[in-house]
């Protein structure tokens, strides 16, 4: 299956990512990936009605 969705050459899409600014970038990643859960769930809060692209 992981052939089939992502390492099969012909099937997968690859899409460049550029951070413009990383100190942004940074604080983001650890309050969506941290340990800490508070922050996450506020940001999911606040921002769970925007979202546009949630899967490609």
């Amino acid at each position: 299956q992981l052939w089939e969705t992502t390492l099969d050459p012909t099937a997968r899409t690859l899409l460049q990512v550029r951070i413009e600014d990383v100190a942004e970038a940074e604080d983001l990643f650890s309050k969506l990936m941290g340990d800490v859960v508070e922050p996450r769930r506020e940001f999911i809060q606040q921002n769970a009605l925007s979202v546009e692209n949630l899967d490609f």
